[in-house]
């Protein structure tokens, strides 16, 4: 399996995304569109600028205090590698940040707690690591590995910002993952039936399953996992898939694109975020303080990271995929 398919297969069956073709494209009416400069990239209104190439940019991810955004972007037209960027909310200073780890298929960035390091996890021909990098590009470390060859995708640092939670399953089988916690090289397995992913810390400490019902047909139910007790409840209600302190967002496609919901981690809508003239849209994530929502357009929108300002609905082009 191709780097590309194993990494689409990962983002439709662990992000919940619909598989329905939109072959039409979405009215950019109100998206600021900057004018190119003379090195090929766009400079807009004070001094933003945006990433501007053919390839795909995915998996937007907000820093603790509301300032940068991580994504992974496609650099080759063979899709078969990418590698972790970083951008100012505002649209400035845009850069690589692996310019350090030269291998293997980046993906989803995720933040310390304090904001200090990101980690991601980076596939690779024998399998897939878990690696770790200071916000400054230095410190590259490889996390822990349960076996050898085997795919280990980074999921969610712990509460208390010392230990961090992944899903692993071993080389040479199916998707058929579990859950696992690590605090330096200890590593405790904390699922043992093959259909466990994406671990995710709540602000109040609680931990979040996923469970796979169907692969094929994507459907997944939500658990909480009492650490302790080792009890496991499930959250029918809970629509959302990443959590950002104590709330996530929930996605509806509808003919005018796509809504963006706030949950409680109960399931229970808070309000309407605001709507973008996009379906099938992925990773949708907020800032701290719910001031802006951050996502990806689908592959056939060309798969760009966007910014919707909640309080105005303004929509902010981040990348640009021509």
């Amino acid at each position: 399996m191709t780097h590309r398919i194993l990494i689409l297969t990962l983002v439709l069956s662990c992000v919940n995304l619909s598989c329905k073709e939109n072959t039409d494209k979405a009215n950019l009416n109100g998206l600021e569109d900057p004018k190119k400069d003379s090195l090929g990239s766009k400079t807009g209104p004070e001094g933003r600028t945006v990433k501007n190439d053919s390839f795909p940019d995915l998996g937007p991810s907000f820093s603790p205090d509301g300032s940068e955004i991580a994504f992974y972007s496609y650099i080759n037209s063979e899709w078969n590698v990418s590698r972790i960027y970083l951008v100012n909310t505002n649209g400035t200073e845009l850069r690589e940040l692996t310019t350090k780890d030269t291998i293997g298929f980046h993906t989803e960035p995720i933040w310390s707690l304090d904001g200090r390091r990101i980690a991601y996890t980076s596939f690779l021909e024998e399998g897939a690591r878990m690696m770790s990098i200071d916000r400054n590009g230095d410190n590259l470390k490889k996390l822990v590995s349960v076996s050898e060859n085997g795919f280990h995708m980074f999921s969610s640092w712990d509460s208390a910002g010392d230990g961090y939670y992944f899903f692993h399953w071993p080389a040479g089988e199916d998707f058929k993952p579990d859950a696992y916690h690590a605090i330096g090289d200890k590593v405790t397995r904390l699922t043992t039936d093959g259909i466990t992913n994406r671990p995710q810390v709540a602000a109040n400490g609680t931990l979040y399953l996923s469970k796979i019902i169907n692969l094929e047909k994507n459907l997944y139910s939500k658990h909480i996992l009492d650490k302790n007790s080792g009890k496991v409840t499930e959250m029918p209600n809970l629509e959302g898939w990443f959590i950002v302190g104590n709330h996530v967002i929930k996605q509806k496609d509808h003919d005018e694109g796509t809504t963006f919901i706030l949950e409680d981690l109960e399931g229970n809508d808070i309000k309407e975020l605001g709507t973008v003239p996009y379906k099938s849209v992925m990773f949708g994530k907020t800032d701290p303080d719910v001031n802006y929502v951050a996502y990806n357009t689908s592959f056939d929108d060309g798969s760009e990271i966007h910014l919707l300002e909640i309080a105005t609905g303004k929509l902010i082009k981040l990348t640009q995929n021509e």
